[in-house]
């Protein structure tokens, strides 16, 4: 059952996989072997598959490294893009507070910082908004309820 180097002959791989009466003890020790000879498990197992494996007719490696590369570039640019908006908009707010130059020949003029300008904004819009109001319970023409 084995040949002089101590691995199995092909007589024993074959009586094996064909599943003839071999004593148990021979069973025994053909099994043991099988356990820790990678080479007699690999000659035991191609006995077994009379079938050639055949590689596969397209390798799908290739679109799968690229789909992960896509995938982690998009990962990456949500995660800085937004980030890279934030500042963005930060510095442009930043720089739009820097006074304006002037003129040489002309005298100085005051040029309003960013945050008196947002708040005058809110000083006329909430005047218009008042002066709207005003305008519309004015002209309903309610009934003088005041007696």
């Amino acid at each position: 059952m084995f040949d002089p180097t101590g691995h199995l002959t092909d007589r024993a791989l074959t009586a094996l996989a064909s599943g003839e009466d071999l004593p148990e003890l021979t069973r025994l020790e053909l099994a043991e072997h099988l356990a820790y000879c990678d080479l007699c498990l690999q000659r035991y197992s191609d006995v077994l598959t009379a079938e050639v494996l055949l590689p596969p007719p397209v390798s799908c490696e290739k679109p799968l490294l690229r789909r992960i590369r896509i995938r982690t570039l998009s990962i990456l640019t949500s995660r800085y893009a937004t980030a890279a908006a934030a500042v963005a908009l930060a510095l442009t707010l930043l720089w739009s507070d820097v006074s304006l130059p002037v003129k040489p020949d002309s005298e100085p003029s005051f040029v309003p910082s960013f945050s008196e300008t947002v708040s005058r904004w809110k000083e006329d819009a909430l005047e218009d908004l008042l002066n709207g109001t005003q305008t519309i319970f004015d002209s309903l023409k309610l009934p003088d309820l005041r007696r």
